[in-house]
């Protein structure tokens, strides 16, 4: 049989919103369709599939009913409806190879269609929540995937990590180490409104003025917005002049502002809310310098997104961050959880602006190399072949 007549089931929950697994789904499975027959089972697709990927919907329950306590039981009926859904799949025209989306699918759908049916799985891991801060997830929700991560990481046949500390995550979760391999995302610089060909995107002008701070991304206590609004606070103190931006929305969003206004910031700190994707390239574009205080963060795409705009990154020595700014060669790095340490960086960086050009040049020219999505659907498929052997 050619690799061309390899058949690829990808389960992803969600695929139809703009959740950020889901987007990765959509631009690999679009990828993958250059190499195999690929077939995208989910609960949510989007009106117009990528050319060469064959839509199959699924439609689990939902338990609305159950509210917050929901998500346990909608993750574990999407894994068996997937489950089913393959199943079908491979009675009609068997399938080579499964690629799972999280950690509950393969544990719940792809490991039993390997035991019964021999198909191996590929699992593309998107984060490890045992990594995250405790009690960022409820007891429940921990006790489950406690119970799913072992099983998954040993089922697989592969698994996608997508930095050195993923994989690492995934070692010390059961998996066998040379089944790891690390393939980052990839980001296409035009769903954020910036130019695909990277000579066409000058580097932002320096303007005069206060020092312009950006933070893209969730409000939560693993993203570290209140370290950041604190080195906001030693700026003030410091006289450095600054306006900083906050987009996104989150659980933390009121405790945040509150912090703000103790501050004394409100007229410094502004808070944008959510916008829309599309909008982000010009947004990096008018700042000097994107923020990532993260605590964890396996792969942040507000850095990628920051580096293809050719905007300074300041980020956090955790996750993914160090592997995407070359441990600092593309960007700068600064101790977790230290909001002088960031502070201080930030009134340099503000001080001396010329010092960002290099370090921005590159991160350009590194982020559309080495993370695009065709890199990484090369990859993937790579491993699909050997998988599927």
């Amino acid at each position: 049989m050619s690799e061309r007549n390899l058949n690829v089931a990808v389960i992803c929950p969600g695929c139809g919103g703009s959740g950020a697994v889901a987007n990765v789904a959509l631009h690999q499975s679009a990828e993958l369709a250059k190499y195999f027959r690929v077939q995208l089972v989910s609960d949510g697709l989007p009106p117009k599939p990528a050319p060469g990927v064959v839509q199959r919907p699924i439609r689990p329950p939902i338990f609305r009913q159950l509210r917050r306590f929901a998500h346990v039981p909608r993750e574990a009926a999407f894994a068996l409806w997937a489950k089913a859904a393959v199943r079908r799949l491979h009675a009609k025209q068997a399938v080579d190879a499964v690629i799972c989306h999280g950690h509950p699918v393969a544990a719940l759908a792809a490991a039993p269609l390997t035991r019964g049916l021999g198909i191996p799985f590929i699992l593309v891991t998107h984060g490890d929540i045992f990594d995250r801060p405790r009690g960022t997830y409820d007891p429940l929700l921990t006790r489950f995937y406690r119970q799913v991560t072992r099983p998954a990481y040993r089922g697989a046949a592969r698994i996608v990590a997508l930095s050195p500390h993923m994989q690492q995550l995934a070692v010390a979760g059961g998996a066998q180490p040379d089944r790891v391999v690390v393939i980052p995302n990839g980001l296409d610089p035009t769903e954020i409104g910036l130019p695909e060909d990277e000579a066409d995107c000058a580097q932002p002008a320096m303007a005069a003025g206060p020092v312009r701070l950006l933070y893209v991304g969730r409000l939560s206590v693993e993203k570290g917005v209140d370290v950041l609004i604190d080195a906001a606070a030693r700026l003030n103190e410091q006289g450095v002049p600054f306006n900083l931006r906050i987009v996104g929305t989150g659980p933390e969003e009121a405790r945040l502002r509150t912090q703000t206004a103790s501050l004394g910031l409100a007229g410094a700190i502004d808070f944008l809310g959510g916008i829309p994707r599309h909008q982000l390239g010009a947004l990096y574009r008018t700042a000097d310098i994107v923020c990532v205080p993260s605590r964890s963060d396996t792969l942040p795409t507000v850095v990628l997104e920051a580096m293809a705009a050719g905007v300074a990154v300041v980020g956090s020595e955790t996750g993914g961050i160090p592997f995407l700014l070359l441990q600092g060669q593309a960007g700068w790095l600064v101790p977790t959880d230290v909001p002088a340490e960031l502070a201080n960086i930030l009134t340099r960086l503000a001080e001396y602006p010329d010092t960002r050009t290099a370090k921005c040049r590159l991160a350009s020219e590194l982020v559309r190399d080495r993370f695009s999505w065709a890199a990484n659907a090369s990859a993937v498929a790579n491993l699909i072949s050997q998988a599927s052997r």
